[in-house]
């Protein structure tokens, strides 16, 4: 069952790439992780570990902060969030997904042709400790990205921000999406994106 994820708006001005910073390829899971349960519903986080669901390959574990919350969890994709408190949507996103196409370059790729008409910005940064290519939607429209399995899908709309970072893991394109809803708080959102999603490192199973 495909989930619809709206992108969000995002005003003000940022030209750092949502990058990772350098981890070791794998590393010991935490014996205190919270291991995201399947399904979908709004799940409250604790600040800490967090660990991808059982199914999720590469197996994954990163830090959220408090006051986070996840949503969709399902064994091609996963999200963490910071709901808006005054409304029924996020402030923030991060999806963690598996891509269907063969390799992290035919994921962005194939994003780049649904949004042919969009403002696209390409840059490189990490992911895992390994090279990765970031894609930046802007002013796109339709359908622009959805995961392996379709749990979850990403829509460009007119004057909204997509970023997408991608790098391929044991044959796997993962590609990690940011969504920032508030334009008012951007650089703070965007900071606590960065440092969530450099943060992910692969545990071992």
């Amino acid at each position: 069952m495909a989930v619809g994820l709206l992108l969000a708006g995002c005003g003000g001005s940022s030209d750092a790439p949502v990058t990772a910073t350098s981890h070791s390829p794998t590393g010991s899971a935490s014996p205190t992780a919270q291991v995201l349960e399947l399904g979908k519903s709004e799940l409250t986080l604790d600040a800490g570990a967090v660990r991808s669901p059982d199914g999720f390959a590469p197996a994954l574990e990163l830090e959220v902060p408090a006051g986070w919350t996840s949503t969709h969890r399902y064994a091609d994709a996963f999200d963490v969030g910071q709901a808006d408190p005054k409304a029924d949507a996020p402030l923030v996103v991060v999806a963690v997904t598996t891509a269907p196409e063969p390799d992290a370059d035919a994921a962005l790729m194939a994003v780049a042709d649904r949004q042919r008409g969009a403002d696209l910005t390409r840059e490189s940064g990490d992911l895992l400790g390994s090279p990765a290519h970031t894609l930046e939607v802007v002013g796109g429209d339709g359908p622009a990205y959805s995961s392996r399995d379709g749990s979850i899908a990403l829509d460009a709309v007119p004057g909204y921000r997509l970023r997408l970072l991608a790098t391929d893991v044991a044959g796997t394109a993962l590609v990690v999406a940011v969504l920032v809803v508030d334009d008012g708080r951007i650089d703070d959102l965007l900071s606590q994106a960065e440092a969530l999603v450099g943060s992910l490192h692969a545990t071992e199973t």
